[in-house]
């Protein structure tokens, strides 16, 4: 991919490793807009779209929804001021720090994750996760919650996390895993399979 051409939607889905359907929803969307058309009248992309969509998949792994992150590419929010409105009135949006703050306690007390002592961490994190993504604390949402928890709880993560603190020189990061592992445990006893 060079400066001056112009790429299909499957040339954007091979670079970036989104599928087609999700690109072509971003472009649905107004995230990404297409540079022309081809004369078949197929969407065509300059080599900024790349980029675009990289940070747009960040942005999503990161937990923001489409409006926000149209807002953020589109430099109506930055993302300073996107993380001052997570924390406001003190909910904290980042589900792994929340959950590291409100399960340290119970693994410091040795609190079994599917003991009834656990019940009020647990309750206390799904209402907290049920806050952030707006939909009542149910069975559903801690189906939902332990999915995204099994998700952040992969291994390679905290490998991944490991060896840029190495290549960048940054102090090791904290070991997540244990903090993870008991919510993700507590949540299975609680969770109809």
């Amino acid at each position: 991919m060079n400066g001056d051409t112009l790429h299909s939607i499957g040339d954007l889905a091979r670079r970036t490793g989104l599928t087609v359907k999700t690109i072509r929803f971003y472009s649905d969307c107004g995230i990404v807009v297409p540079t022309d058309r081809s004369p078949a009248g197929y969407r065509l992309y300059d080599i900024a779209t790349v980029t675009r969509l990289d940070l747009v998949r960040t942005l999503r792994d990161l937990g923001l929804d489409v409006a926000t992150i149209r807002k953020v590419v589109d430099q109506e929010l930055s993302l300073p001021e996107r993380a001052r409105g997570d924390m406001a009135g003190g909910v904290r949006r980042d589900l792994v720090a929340a959950v590291r703050d409100q399960v340290g306690p119970a693994l410091l007390a040795g609190i079994a994750p599917a003991s009834p002592q656990a019940d009020p961490t647990v309750a206390a994190l799904t209402a907290h996760y049920a806050h952030i993504v707006g939909r009542p604390a149910d069975l559903g949402l801690r189906r939902q919650l332990l999915a995204r928890l099994e998700t952040a709880n992969e291994p390679r993560r905290q490998r991944y996390t490991d060896l840029l603190a190495v290549v960048n020189g940054w102090p090791a990061p904290e070991n997540l895993i244990p903090v993870l592992e008991w919510p993700i445990e507590a949540l299975r006893a609680r969770v109809p399979a």
